[in-house]
């Protein structure tokens, strides 16, 4: 044998060091003789993976989880409900200085409750960039929350007024918001929507309770040091609660600067959800603005008024878990195996709460007649907002596009909540006419806020058939790839 011969032999027989070889792309490793050896790379996936899972603390249940719900509803209840609670405040303000008469003091509100809104494609994004700073954001946003209320106290004018309780809580409120909504998504899984309508519901409840109570301590201390108190206690009642939020997700596996996936914007039912939002955002406030006042034009007594405010805030949270809760029930019959379509529990919400607004608030002429339409209003109008969970998760199961089609619909209900005020100036009347529908003056409000809700649950037929239609399509192989 030659010397050639002699080395190809030993070539052969001769294992490699014990070195792990790079397989290109993919990152396959092998051990020894190529091609004989396992692929390391995927036992090491597969053990990280399953000891990922063994630290994970359980979803849907368990001490870490309703905790955490606890104290996000919690800031709902009494800092992210505050804004809407502020006709209390206005009403105040108007009679005294030195406010007195000013028609600006409505933009304080405005901000309050539309930036959390509006902010929300702006702040989400930042969100999912700095995965590891959600505590730290709740934490900032419950300063900056506290210190524009505080700051309010000192106001001499309504600008003052403007860019301290309305543009600076505001922004408090939008920094604290959306990492709390994106927890919510990690520690609720298969019951995200009971979970979404349980903390949307505390607002409901501190709605029972936070009027009276504001009323009666302007009433006895004055403007000053009733948002003085308001702050005290928004800091000791919810301050030592933000230690309770805190990721599921162990740090080391949180993706740093994870990106969301845009794919959802090629689905057509991510624009039909949209649309559908913000139709049922464009008639959703009326009911709130005009119950007092239709109230009066019947002679009822004033306090009347405001007790049919205080009858949706009862009912939205009976909506809200409600409607959470069957949103994630799974339907199981001779036709399907899955959660019940969200598309169809959002028809339901919206026409009837479309067929509420055309009956029992354009014929009521009577305060039973009030608070039944106030009631059922509060259910199905008030139980929408816990289906946009739902909605992301028809799109995908990445949380990140959750978050994001949440923000969308969030803007969607922002921009309705922005255009109320403007759109009802042009359908109000002057005069009552007691046996015209609406009693005459309200006649324009109520068609516009029932058509809005009856458009809103159009296009959730239109998704639902267009869905079938295609699904029958691509069973007969007409058209491929229609997603389904």
């Amino acid at each position: 044998m030659d010397s050639n011969a002699s080395e190809d032999s030993l070539r052969v027989t001769r294992p490699e060091p014990l070195r792990l070889r790079s397989g290109g792309k993919g990152c396959i490793k092998t051990l020894g003789k190529p091609g004989l050896a396992q692929p390391l790379a995927k036992i090491s996936r597969d053990t990280d993976i399953e000891k990922l899972t063994q630290k994970l603390l359980p979803a849907d249940g368990g001490p870490g989880a309703w905790k955490f719900l606890f104290a996000a509803s919690m800031i709902e209840a009494f800092i992210l409900g505050l804004p809407l609670n502020y006709g209390v405040f206005q009403n105040y303000y108007f009679e005294h200085e030195p406010f007195r008469g000013d028609k600006n003091l409505a933009t304080v509100g405005t901000l309050g409750t539309c930036f959390v809104l509006l902010g929300a494609p702006i702040a989400t994004p930042i969100i999912e960039r700095y995965p590891r700073w959600h505590r730290e954001f709740i934490w900032l946003g419950w300063v900056v929350a506290m210190a524009g209320l505080a700051s309010a106290s000192f106001a001499q004018g309504t600008t003052t007024l403007i860019a301290t309780q309305g543009f600076i809580y505001g922004v408090g409120v939008l920094i604290m918001y959306y990492p709390i909504i994106r927890m919510l998504n990690e520690w609720f899984i298969l019951r995200r929507g009971l979970a979404l309508g349980i903390f949307s519901a505390a607002s409901g409840i501190s709605g029972l309770g936070m009027p009276f109570a504001l009323e009666a301590l302007l009433i006895r201390y004055g403007w000053r040091i009733t948002l003085r108190i308001t702050a005290i206690f928004l800091i000791f009642s919810c301050g030592p609660l933000i230690p309770l939020f805190r990721n599921r997700l162990p740090m080391n596996h949180q993706a740093k600067g994870a990106r969301t996936d845009y794919s959802f914007l090629k689905k057509s039912q991510f624009y039909l959800f949209s649309f559908a939002t913000l139709l049922q955002g464009l008639g959703m406030y009326f009911p709130m603005i005009y119950l007092p006042s239709y109230a009066s034009s019947l002679r009822l007594d004033p306090i009347v008024g405001a007790a049919l405010l205080a009858v949706p805030s009862l009912s939205q949270i009976i909506g809200q878990v409600g409607f959470g809760f069957v949103s994630d029930l799974r339907v199981k019959n001779l036709f399907m195996d899955r959660r019940m379509p969200v598309h169809i529990l959002a028809f339901i919400s919206t026409f009837t709460a479309g067929i509420c607004v055309f009956t029992l608030w354009g014929l009521a002429r009577s305060l039973p007649t009030l608070v039944m339409f106030s009631f059922m209003f509060g259910i199905f109008g008030g139980g929408y907002v816990v289906l946009w969970a739902r909605m992301g998760t028809t799109l995908s199961d990445d949380p990140t596009v959750a978050l994001a089609t949440f923000s969308v619909n969030s803007a969607m209900r922002g921009i309705g909540n922005v255009l109320a005020g403007p759109t009802s100036a042009a359908l109000i009347t002057s005069e009552v006419v007691p046996n015209e529908y609406a009693i005459g003056k309200f006649k324009g409000v109520v068609i516009y806020t029932g058509s809005c809700m009856i458009a809103s649950s159009s296009t959730m037929v239109i998704w639902g058939i267009g869905r079938r239609i295609l699904r029958k399509a691509k069973a007969k192989g007409e058209f491929c790839g229609c997603p389904a």
